[in-house]
């Protein structure tokens, strides 16, 4: 075979084209266009400067069936690629393979113009799915061996070229796989940084909308306190003043005792306050077990003129700090309402322990009850609480029929 260039040049331009093709040119369709035009353009012209004995016949076939070879390996290529069908994507090989062997044909290897096959091994690799660029290789293969032989005599020229051609396979193979995989881990990082970044956002915005919930839960919170401390005790403090200033003509003794008490309370809230401010924390009353918060709440009652009734059905026994801590608010809340709203002469007041899983309270008065009953701000606080531990709440006002509370917190 004559005119061929050595195998280090040879060697060197296909790592060339490889590189060319496939590590710079992946992304975009017109740079693969230039790499398979370059091959064969330089196909064509190493075999015009070495080819000898060739017919115009001969010669114009190169031309016409160059040409078509290169506009389908330009065009049809990419219309294959966006097709997605395996159907297509065979046939292009099906029509270049036959067309770059008669091709290699009528060149007689001048200027080694087998070249002209190798970028259908590239095309193989970036095209067809699964292992079916192995086939494509093996038909690229046998087409090559095939124009060898039709023109060539000697059975060892076709087997020393052969092993030429097999490396060039091979190695572009080898290296456009590593290429695309390099292309596709790319891709990846590229996909999972953008991922990556939107949710990025989503946990900001998340974040925000929890700092935004956290702080209306804890003004709510805070609200709830202030009415269910201190509104207690400036209810109870305003009752106090409001009996001593109409007990105090008649009766100053009597009056005095209103106002004693009156003061004694101010100086619970005064505590209760300070506290709350300091360390965010409830009445002091709070860190007492739940029958002695309750004792000295109904002290309260007697104090208003209201006989309370304490009931414990059940074993009493040490319940969570937020169960206490709601049942102590709901029974405060009860009691407050009774002794403001009701004009009541006896309170009930019972916890039911007669259930392992739950704990129940309930309170109702004699008063007189209203016709159209709104909860207002003490009862609405005591309702979040309860649903915050997931328990049950009710209350209800009959005219005639008192008021009555309900809750039941599960443990």
């Amino acid at each position: 075979m004559t005119g061929r260039p050595p195998s280090g040049c040879y060697n060197k331009f296909v790592s060339s084209r490889v590189s060319f093709s496939t590590q710079h040119l992946l992304r975009t369709g017109k740079g693969i266009d230039l790499a398979f035009a370059l091959v064969v353009l330089a196909s064509f012209f190493a075999t015009a400067s070495a080819i000898h004995q060739a017919t115009s016949l001969e010669i114009a076939l190169m031309v016409i069936f160059g040409t078509i070879y290169l506009m389908v390996g330009i065009y049809g290529y990419h219309y294959c690629v966006r097709s997605h069908s395996l159907a297509l994507q065979l046939a292009y090989f099906a029509v270049q393979i036959p067309l770059g062997g008669l091709l290699v044909y009528l060149g007689k290897g001048a200027g080694y113009n087998a070249i002209i096959l190798l970028p259908l091994v590239g095309h193989s690799v970036l095209m067809l799915p699964g292992k079916w660029d192995y086939w494509i290789n093996a038909a690229i293969l046998v087409s090559y061996v095939l124009s060898i032989r039709l023109y060539q005599n000697g059975e060892n020229l076709v087997w020393s070229d052969l092993f030429t051609f097999l490396a060039g396979q091979i190695f572009i193979v080898a290296f456009t796989r590593m290429a695309v995989n390099e292309e596709r881990a790319r891709n990846d990082v590229e996909r999972l940084a953008h991922e990556l970044s939107d949710a990025n956002q989503h946990l900001r915005k998340y974040a925000l909308q929890v700092e935004e919930l956290a702080t209306t839960r804890e003004r709510n919170r805070l609200a709830r306190e202030i009415h269910d401390g201190l509104g207690h005790y400036l209810t109870t403090i305003n009752m106090q003043i409001q009996a001593a200033n109409a007990v105090m003509p008649t009766d100053p003794h009597r009056g005095q005792q209103a106002l004693k008490i009156a003061q004694n309370l101010a100086q619970e809230a005064l505590v209760d306050v300070r506290r709350s401010v300091a360390a965010l924390r409830a009445s002091p009353e709070e860190d007492l077990p739940l029958d002695e918060q309750l004792d000295k709440i109904a002290e309260h009652c007697r104090l208003m003129g209201v006989e309370p009734h304490l009931e414990t059905l059940g074993n009493p026994r040490l319940l969570p700090p937020p169960a206490q801590h709601t049942l102590y608010r709901a029974a405060q809340e009860g009691i407050n309402n009774t002794l403001k709203h009701a004009h009541a002469s006896h309170i009930w007041i019972s916890f039911d322990y007669t259930q392992n899983d739950r704990v129940r309270l309930s309170i109702r008065d004699n008063g007189l009850g209203q016709v159209d009953f709104k909860e207002g701000f003490g009862l609405l606080g005591v309702k979040e609480r309860v649903h915050l531990l997931g328990g049950k709440f009710n209350a209800c006002s009959v005219d005639g029929q008192g008021f009555t509370l309900e809750v039941e917190i599960p443990l």
